[in-house]
């Protein structure tokens, strides 16, 4: 008997407390649900103390970090997780995203670079400098912009593009972009495009469908063209494919198709290798012509906000010189 008064004293005292342990929780699910992560996280703070092996409740408080764009707090919640449950799909999801940093993850990123094209068969070299820039506006909407400047047969054009990217719920993506060049000699002078991504199968390795349509009005003709393509991720996230259809056509003229495939590999953050193959109608200068492409690079971090971006790529035209790029950018991501 009094063994069980006291099993029964205890259990009165600790029902409160474990009471509002419970409502820190699901009020923490309720927080990050309507948008306030960061209240979120001051009631998953509370709760770890008491439950560090709660992994649902370190998944929540990597998704609240992700949506406050604090990617190390995030992955390591979500790393927290896999060590308690392996197999929790939700976590490894969303250790993908905290290690893969892009615009459509709603990281903002500075990129400045400069491109050095070698052409053969007596042709002048061609040369760029580009600024790429974005920033979230709002936790699903991110405002960017990209300007160019080329030199090409002793030739300058400017270009100027802006664009919009929508990240309306978990699984879709959209993009908007205008722009073109004044006073255009070989570059676009409008250009419009949208595109949007669906991700079909969640999870790390996760599939997502995408789809692109552009219109640009170059000096010499209009020229459209679609991209249907297909992303696969493989390794936790680490490893992924991509294939992309091209479809062009040029002045009222006939569609001509190809291809494009590339796989990049991410073994940790900010560390990424990649390489492709392309075969299909090129309109960079608004005249179509088939073009075969092999090309690769890389991104290495320089901190913990910078990176260099070398790449080089070959290409062979059915008309026209064959040429080598050279790339190299630098990014920061803010």
């Amino acid at each position: 008997m009094k063994a069980l008064l006291i099993a029964v004293a205890v259990w009165a005292i600790s029902t409160p407390l474990c009471a509002q342990a419970v409502n820190d929780y699901e009020a923490a699910v309720v927080a990050r649900s309507a948008g306030d992560p960061q209240r979120a996280i001051t009631y998953l703070d509370g709760w770890l103390a008491q439950h560090p092996r709660d992994s649902d409740a370190l998944v929540q408080r990597g998704l609240a970090y992700l949506a406050l764009d604090q990617r190390t707090n995030a992955a390591q919640d979500f790393r927290l997780a896999l060590q308690i449950a392996p197999d929790y799909a939700d976590a490894r999801e969303g250790l993908a995203r905290a290690e893969r940093r892009d615009v459509s993850s709603g990281g903002g990123y500075l990129l400045v670079g400069g491109a050095l094209s070698d052409l053969n068969r007596g042709a002048a070299d061609w040369a760029e400098v580009s600024l790429d820039a974005a920033a979230p506006v709002s936790s699903t909407a991110t405002l960017g912009t990209r300007i160019v400047a080329y030199r090409r047969f002793g030739l300058n054009d400017l270009e100027l593009v802006g664009n919009l990217t929508l990240h309306p719920s978990d699984n879709l993506w959209l993009r908007l972009s205008a722009g073109g060049t004044p006073a255009a000699d070989f570059r676009p002078e409008i250009a419009l495009a949208t595109g949007a991504d669906y991700r079909i199968v969640g999870g790390a390795n996760a599939t997502v469908l995408s789809f692109d349509t552009s219109y640009q009005r170059f000096p010499l003709q209009d020229v459209v063209t679609v991209n249907p393509g297909i992303v696969q991720y493989f390794a936790g996230g680490q490893l992924w494919a991509t294939f992309r259809g091209i479809g062009t056509v040029a002045g009222g003229g006939r569609l001509q198709v190809g291809g494009l495939g590339r796989l990049d590999y991410t073994p940790r953050e900010r560390l990424r290798y990649f390489i492709g193959f392309a075969n299909g109608p090129d309109t960079e200068l608004g005249i179509v012509t088939r073009v075969s492409s092999l090309f690769g690079g890389a991104e290495f971090p320089l901190g913990d906000r910078l990176s260099i971006m070398p790449s080089v790529a070959r290409e062979w035209r059915e008309n026209g010189g064959d040429r080598t790029d050279f790339r190299l950018d630098l990014k920061a991501i803010f």
